[in-house]
């Protein structure tokens, strides 16, 4: 999954004219692709149990460490930003509390990959959309996305891996969205262009039609 990070400005909001790459290519968009393939067409009905590769531990330390990376990547694009606006920012965003807190809500876990990208689609999906998605057509997504990743090519992928990058990969995904979220929220309605951005990156996770399908 590459990370695209919108340049943040000086007031600490997204512009959607610029973006700063972390760097994290290494085959992470082929991987979201086939981790997310046809995710929100399969019925999802049928899973077998996690695979070891799916579990994945995130403590405070993790999310405040990858504050610090996307902290440092935007100063060095912008001196002149205004640094205590944008740690506030990315404080701001809460990242680890909405996961934790959509996953209880959801009845799913915040340490399995496949959980975290279901809750997180359905959070795209829902500020895109701007209506709640159904529980039980979340937890099929997770299904879905559980089936593909038990699939030979995906943990293949995943066991090449180290922690540290499964856990890159998955928190530029968590953090994607609860940035914009945190943006959205500022600026208190959803305009055109956020809804671009939703649309972007949902199709950086693997999710190229995130406009058109359904989650109710």
């Amino acid at each position: 999954m590459l990370f695209s990070l919108h340049q943040l400005s000086a007031v600490a909001q997204y512009e959607g004219s610029a973006s700063a790459s972390l760097g994290m290519g290494h085959g992470y968009t082929a991987l979201s692709q086939s981790v997310m393939s046809n995710a929100f067409k399969n019925s999802g009905k049928s899973v077998n149990k996690a695979a070891n590769a799916d579990y994945l531990y995130l403590g405070f330390s993790h999310f405040r460490g990858f504050e610090e990376l996307l902290f440092n990547k935007v100063l060095a694009a912008n001196g002149n930003i205004d640094k205590g606006k944008l740690r506030s920012f990315l404080t701001g965003t809460r990242t680890m509390y909405h996961f934790d807190s959509r996953a209880q809500a959801l009845g799913l876990k915040s340490n399995y990959l496949s959980d975290i990208l279901a809750i997180g689609m359905a959070w795209n999906w829902e500020m895109y959309h701007q209506v709640s998605a159904e529980k039980g057509k979340v937890i099929s997504l997770r299904n879905s996305i559980r089936s593909n990743m038990a699939k030979n090519e995906v943990q293949s992928k995943l066991k090449k891996m180290s922690e540290e990058d499964r856990r890159n990969w998955i928190l530029s995904f968590m953090y994607n969205n609860s940035m914009l979220a945190q943006q959205i929220k500022q600026s208190g309605k959803t305009s055109a262009l956020h809804k671009e951005q939703l649309i972007k990156t949902a199709a950086l996770a693997g999710v190229p039609d995130i406009a058109k399908v359904s989650l109710r």
